[in-house]
């Protein structure tokens, strides 16, 4: 008990099992992604005040952790802003003071289904696939307005923001399109993609993302690729079809662009991470199903940082695996062979 005491007031925390760290490609290969630790809880993010840890120990007071995380955004080194759909909430990691807390409600409304989160500036977007809608918050959860869809939308999820035009990109997965709205006067200013298999036609779409170079980058899940767009929304290429070699896609959600132009898709179904370069070719494959540190389950959303570092939602395992991209500018990814 003595031990424990000194713990909380100092801030030490007792000894723990040392937690595994895989790399990719493995050795003897030189290391080009890291998994950096498992992220459940604040504490594995920041360290709480001597104080902090004190009361929670004296209180029996239990840290908020992660239940079923689904998509994850990242406010430079303050914030961790993760939906989470068994929670009923976007759950918000404070780094600067190492508290966590929950968005349960939205202007009196509850959520229901929270999918999708992006940071906007000074902002937030949620999307709420069950209630219809797409938020516009402040951090701390307070309603700063509602975009809204001249139609409504159909089923709202993945969101994306471009600061360098102020656009925010919402993926209305039953319309199979993807809405582009000015976020200062929240108006629609277009919209582009319908249902099929063709260049630019969607089935089902679920994630997108803004590309350092301004391309949009969409999930089009149940056409088993991921399809790349210029800021105006004109196709370009697509990634990846249905199959299950490398380069090949089942299930993609997530997807990512780190700053040195790789493309990062999550595939839920087989529980791993594909990364490609710049033009689309199949580059590495990380993870696998299971449970222990580069294992996922069910993996979700992916984002990636100021300083790629990779955030990727394995849902099943109800934690955030954080990864680094370990390369340096201009350095390219050894590709693995199909």
């Amino acid at each position: 008990m003595l031990a424990v005491l000194i713990s909380a007031i100092t801030g030490c925390a007792p000894a723990t099992i040392e937690e595994a760290h895989p790399v990719w490609p493995p050795p003897p290969a030189e290391a080009r992604i890291l998994h950096l630790k498992n992220v459940r809880s604040i504490s594995d993010l920041a360290k709480p005040s001597a104080f902090d840890g004190f009361i929670q120990m004296l209180t029996g007071g239990r840290q908020l952790a992660l239940l079923r995380p689904h998509d994850a955004a990242v406010w430079a080194d303050r914030y961790l802003f993760v939906t989470d759909q068994e929670q009923q909430a976007v759950v918000v990691f404070n780094l600067k003071t190492a508290k966590a807390s929950l968005i349960t409600q939205v202007g009196g409304t509850f959520l229901v289904s929270p999918v999708g989160v992006a940071v906007c500036g000074e902002w937030i977007a949620v999307s709420d696939s069950a209630l219809n809608r797409v938020y516009l918050l402040t951090p701390k959860g307070k309603l700063i307005k509602t975009i809204v869809k001249p139609e409504g939308f159909a089923r709202p999820t993945g969101l994306a923001y471009d600061s360098a035009t102020g656009l925010l990109y919402v993926v209305d997965t039953l319309a199979n399109e993807v809405c582009v709205f000015n976020l200062s006067s929240g108006e629609m200013v277009r919209r582009f993609g319908s249902r099929g298999q063709g260049r630019g036609q969607f089935n089902f779409p679920t994630h997108v993302c803004v590309g350092p170079a301004g391309r949009i980058y969409v999930t089009d899940s149940l056409n088993f690729r991921v399809q790349v767009f210029d800021g105006q929304g004109n196709y370009l290429f697509h990634i990846g079809q249905l199959g299950d070699a490398s380069g090949h896609l089942a299930v993609p959600k997530g997807v990512g662009v780190d700053s040195q132009g790789h493309i990062y898709v999550v595939d839920s179904y087989f529980s791993r991470i594909q990364i490609f370069n710049a033009n689309g070719v199949f580059l590495l494959a990380i993870g696998e199903p299971g449970e222990d540190s580069g294992g996922f389950q069910v993996p979700a959303g992916l984002t990636i940082d100021s300083r790629n570092r990779i955030y990727v939602c394995d849902s099943y395992n109800e934690r955030i695996q954080l990864l680094q991209f370990a390369g340096v500018p201009d350095d390219e990814i050894p590709s693995e062979s199909p």
